[in-house]
Parts: structure tokens; C-alpha cells; sequence
């Protein structure tokens, strides 16, 4: 059989990296408990002054099997396993402090009690008590309340000062420090952990072996995790807890590999008597290649970790003193005094604008009911919308004035004169029949008689019966003639002829303008008429309008020339804007060229 071809160490953590410069000597216990008082052993869930008194402290004893295994390998195989550490005790004091709520201090130092082993390539149990590496903490809360709320998230820090030196195991050569991120909360009886940190520790070696994969540690990638069950009113919580290491210091291709890894599992249990000292106890197992992770683990832990008494609540608040709790009441500055308001609990009946009537009646509450008060709206004043002196509650036209004509019969609504003869409908015998050119001195706002409705009243009318124009002959007046006084239009029986293009007026059409001008002379009430020219659709629409304009005003002219008053006249043209027959014939077209004469008013 072949020499010892090489040494191996087979371990629970990923193994420690190779480096240029390894020290000698490196703490094979790989269990850091947490801060004395925590509902946990290896998975932060920190305590702040607000849960806990001020100050804890106690004792962990941790037990570890085969946290350091060798093996031989000889050129037929891996054959031989040798347990150099079989058995370790260890026991860990541990102080911690928490400051205005937000900040945890806390202080541990490790004893090694007892190991047991076989002696292999120079590196033995230890036969004595032997000190570790005190432990240096500080945790901050950022946000939430662990204990309390569902989330909160902490920032920690942790030194380890060695004191060893370089002569057993029990602790490192050299400073190591770990930032740690801690995220948990506490919900319905579920207390969870996350953790993440990086340790950052030189790489050392085992005492008197030479660096190797198994035997030197160094920089870490640490992740945690616990959940529990735990009932705060009975003081317990139970629960499984996960913390895996992975080396760095080998480069990025070795993270996570088997043997550069350790994997660690507990499940917990705590329990505090009376309120004061708090127990617990863990086993679990462990996985991988990293020095220091035992097969298996039992951990004891006791310390003096007095919980707060939780806040009493403040008695219910009724600041106002009216017997209604501030929580229900709607108005707590204010004393509901002897008219509560049934809808609003708390709160007195109001009369916001002083009227009188209390605002659960008032169906104006932020407007005085006044001197006039609406009697259809309780509270309300009465109003005058069209602002016309007549409030809307006898107003019967609301949203009209009254005008300077009032209707007398129609109060607040204003007089109208529906046939536009100038007499308001209140004064008008007849509101739907204008009176006309002669208006009945009798019957106010009606006409007088007139059987042909030709605005001729019938007792100056020589043809009562036959609708006529005006005449200054008594005998002919309002008899038929070339003209009809109809519909506001003095109306011509005959057309009025002029030169083909031009604005003079040929001599056949003077008998109907003299009848125009006859009617004119015998009905002075007419004061204003209209001659209007029109023209057909042939030729330039320009010229059309010009033209007719230019014969309107040459039947004015003679009108004028006949005895009408020019004020009474006024002459316009149109052209061929406003057709009353085809312009596709002749005959359409010859009724297009037409004067009209338009009563106006």
C-alpha cells in the first residue's frame, strides 16, 4: 500500500479559500447565537426597548458532533475517516442592551469545555478550557417593530477581537467583521427572519497544516432564515431555523459547491418563565465541506430577559364631557348639549345662520330666513329671482320681471301685447286682433268694424262689403280699384311698366301709381311705406340689383312728384334675390319684374 498520498478534511462549510498569505489557527465553532433575549438561536430577530427591559443576559451551551472530520486517501480510494474532533462542548455568555427603542448593543464570549478526538497531522482535541474570540455586536431598527408589526428591516454589525493568538483552535489569528441586513416581523402568531452577511476574515489555516481545501477558512456569503409559531400572552414560540455559509475567497466558480458550503438546521424551542428568564433548546444537523459544521448539534440556552409590561391603554377620551367618547363622537370639542343631533352622535342641534330654526329643519341652513320668510321652505327667505319687486312666493312669473307695464291681473308677470298694436293685453278688448290704422275709440285695442278687412272701417267705407283701397273720393273710397290695402301691402291690381333695361317709367302704368298715391292721400295714417324694385334672373346679378334699385327710386320720385310726402316714402332694390315664379319662363320671369309697395310701422 502506497504512503498518505494527500490529507483531506471533510467539514460542514464550504471550505476556505487558498490565498498567498494564510495565518495560523481559526475558531472551528461556527455557532454564533443571537443577542441574549431574541425568540431565537441563530437567525436574528432582534429586541428593542419597547418589548423587552433594558438589559439581558444569560448562558447558551452548545454541543457539536464531529465538527472536524480527516480522511485518508490512499491510490486505491478514499478509505479511512478519522474524527479529529468526535465530541465539543462549548458555552457562550452573552450581554445585551437596547437604547431609545431603535439601537441593540450586545457582548458574547465562548468558552470551549471539552473535546474529544484522535490526534491526526498534528492538529488534537484540546485536554483544557479554552477562551474564543469575543463578539462585538450592534443592530439599528430602520423601519417597524420586529415583535410588533408584520415587516420591519435592521442594519447590524459584528467584530470579533481575537485573544488567542495562534496556539489552539478556539479562535482566529486575526479581526473578522460581518455587515448583516435582518428583515422580520410577527403577524397572527407567525414570527419570521431573513438574514444576509458577508464576513470578511483573512484566510487562516489550521495549526501546523499545510493550506488546503478542508482546512483553511476565510471571506463568507451567509444566508438565514426562521419561522415559529409563537403566542406572546403564553410566552413561547417554536420553529425551524436555516443559516447557510458559502465561501469566496476561492472565486466566484466555487459559491455554492458542495465543498465550499455548509448548510446548518435547527428546530427551536423558547419559553419564558414568568416574564423573566427565558429558556430554550435546539438540535439539528448539518451539511457540507466548511470547517466546523458538526453532523449534529444540541443547543441549551437560559438568560435574564425580562419582558415590558405592554402599554395600558389611556382610558376612553370624551374631551368635550358630554358623555360621548371621542371615538364616536362626531363633534369632540363641542358638548352636545340639550338638543343632541340624533344623525350626528355627539354633536349639538346647530342654527348655523341664527334664524331660529334649528339646521335639521332648515331647509336653508346657511341662509337667514329674513324678514320675508319663504312659507313654502322652512328656514328659507323668500326670494325675488327676476329681482322685479315681487317675491317669488306671490310672484307669478318668477324668472320674468315685471317690467315697467306689470300685467294688472297677473301679479309680478309683465304685460304683453300678443297682437302688437301698442295696447298691452291687460287693456286690450281685442289682445288678438291688432286695431289696425283705426283703432275703435270705444273698444280699447280693437279695430273698428270692417266687413272686407280691407282697413277701411265700414262707416266710411262706400263698398263695405268689397274689399277697395283708400280713395279721396268719398264715393270711391274702399271700393275696388287698381289697388288693395291687404296684409300690410298696398297692393297693385296692375303691374308698373318700364323701358326694357332702363328706370323710366312707361305712361301705361301712371293710372295704378295715381291709385297708389290716391290711397296714400286718403289714409294719412300711413306714415311710412316701402317701395321695393325686383328684378328677373337674366343677366349679371350686379346689374340686376342696380337696376332694380335705380326703378324703385324713380317710382318714389314720382310718387313725391304727386303729392306724398318724401318721409312718408323709402325705395329699395333687390334684384333678382327674391323670385315669386320660375325664371324659366317668360311668364315666371315677367312676374319677377315687379314693384311692390310694403306698409311699414
Amino acid at each position: 500500500m502506497k504512503k498518505l498520498a494527500c490529507l483531506l478534511v471533510l467539514i460542514v462549510s464550504a471550505g476556505a479559500a487558498r490565498a498567498q498569505s494564510v495565518g495560523k489557527g481559526f475558531t472551528l465553532q461556527r455557532y454564533e447565537p443571537t443577542p441574549a433575549g431574541e425568540w431565537s438561536f441563530s437567525i436574528d430577530h432582534p429586541w428593542y426597548s419597547k418589548t423587552r427591559q433594558f438589559l439581558s443576559a444569560g448562558l447558551t451551551l452548545d454541543y457539536n458532533h464531529d465538527p472536524l472530520v480527516f480522511g485518508t486517501r490512499d491510490s486505491n480510494g478514499f478509505d479511512k475517516r478519522q474524527a479529529v474532533i468526535e465530541h465539543q462542548l462549548s458555552m457562550h455568555f452573552d450581554v445585551s442592551a437596547s437604547f431609545l427603542d431603535r439601537v441593540n448593543l450586545s457582548f458574547s464570549i465562548p468558552l470551549v469545555l471539552m473535546e474529544r478526538g484522535t490526534s491526526v497531522a498534528g492538529v488534537t482535541a484540546l485536554s483544557g478550557v479554552a477562551a474564543g474570540d469575543p463578539r462585538f455586536g450592534l443592530m439599528v431598527r430602520l423601519w417597524g417593530q420586529p415583535l410588533r408589526d408584520a415587516f420591519s428591516i435592521h442594519l447590524g454589525a459584528f467584530v470579533w477581537v481575537p485573544i488567542s493568538g495562534e496556539d489552539h483552535h478556539a479562535g482566529d489569528s486575526n479581526v473578522r467583521f460581518t455587515p448583516k441586513l435582518v428583515m422580520g416581523g410577527f403577524k397572527h402568531h407567525v414570527l419570521w427572519s431573513l438574514t444576509g452577511a458577508y464576513q470578511y476574515r483573512p484566510n487562516e489555516s489550521l495549526r501546523g497544516i499545510v493550506p488546503n481545501t478542508g482546512t483553511t477558512v476565510g471571506q463568507e456569503l451567509q444566508v438565514g432564515a426562521a419561522i415559529a409559531y409563537a403566542d406572546m400572552e403564553r410566552r413561547f414560540a417554536v420553529g425551524p431555523e436555516a443559516i447557510a455559509a458559502t465561501t469566496l475567497s476561492n472565486g466566484a466558480s466555487n459559491v455554492f459547491r458542495r465543498s465550499f458550503t455548509s448548510l446548518e438546521l435547527l428546530l427551536g424551542f423558547h419559553y419564558n418563565i414568568a416574564k423573566q428568564v427565558q429558556l430554550g433548546l435546539a438540535g439539528g444537523m448539518g451539511f457540507g465541506h466548511l470547517p466546523g459544521t458538526p453532523d449534529a448539534r444540541a443547543i441549551f440556552r437560559i438568560a435574564y430577559a425580562p419582558l415590558r409590561a405592554p402599554e395600558r391603554p389611556l382610558p376612553p377620551s370624551d374631551r368635550d364631557r358630554d358623555g360621548v367618547l371621542d371615538k364616536d363622537d362626531q363633534c369632540p370639542d363641542e358638548p352636545k348639549g340639550d338638543q343632541p343631533d340624533a344623525a350626528k352622535p355627539g354633536c349639538p342641534l346647530r342654527d348655523r345662520d341664527h334664524d331660529g330654526v334649528l339646521d335639521v329643519e332648515d331647509q336653508c341652513p346657511g341662509e337667514p330666513k329674513g324678514e320675508h320668510p319663504d312659507p313654502k321652505r322652512v328656514g328659507c327667505p323668500d326670494g325675488d329671482q327676476d329681482k322685479d319687486g315681487f317675491l317669488d312666493s306671490i310672484d307669478l312669473c318668477p324668472d320674468i320681471p315685471a317690467g315697467p307695464h306689470p300685467d294688472q291681473f297677473k301679479l309680478g308677470c309683465p304685460d304683453t301685447d300678443k297682437d302688437g298694436d301698442g295696447f298691452f293685453d291687460s287693456l286690450d278688448q281685442c289682445p288678438d286682433v291688432p286695431s289696425g290704422l283705426h283703432p275703435d275709440p270705444i273698444k280699447t285695442g280693437c279695430p273698428l268694424a270692417d266687413r272686407d278687412s280691407d282697413q277701411i272701417p265700414d262707416e266710411v267705407d262706400a263698398c263695405p262689403d268689397k274689399p277697395g283701397a283708400p280713395d279721396p273720393d268719398p264715393k270711391k273710397n274702399g271700393c275696388p280699384g287698381l289697388v288693395i290695402l291687404k296684409g300690410g301691402r298696398l297692393v297693385i291690381l296692375s303691374p308698373v311698366f318700364f323701358a326694357t333695361n332702363k328706370d323710366v317709367i312707361l305712361a301705361k302704368s301712371f293710372p295704378v301709381l295715381q291709385a297708389v298715391a290716391n290711397a296714400l292721400l286718403a289714409q294719412p295714417e300711413i306714415k311710412r311705406m316701402s317701395v321695393e324694385g325686383h328684378t328677373d334672373a337674366q343677366g349679371k346679378p350686379e346689374k340686376n340689383l342696380d337696376l332694380s334699385e335705380r326703378r324703385a327710386a324713380s317710382v318714389r320720385t314720382w310718387l313725391i312728384a304727386h303729392q306724398i310726402e318724401a318721409g312718408r316714402l323709402e325705395a329699395h332694390g333687390f334684384g333678382q334675390t327674391k323670385p315669386i315664379a320660375s325664371n324659366a319662363t317668360a311668364s315666371g320671369r315677367a312676374a319677377n319684374r315687379r314693384v311692390e309697395f310694403v306698409v311699414l310701422p
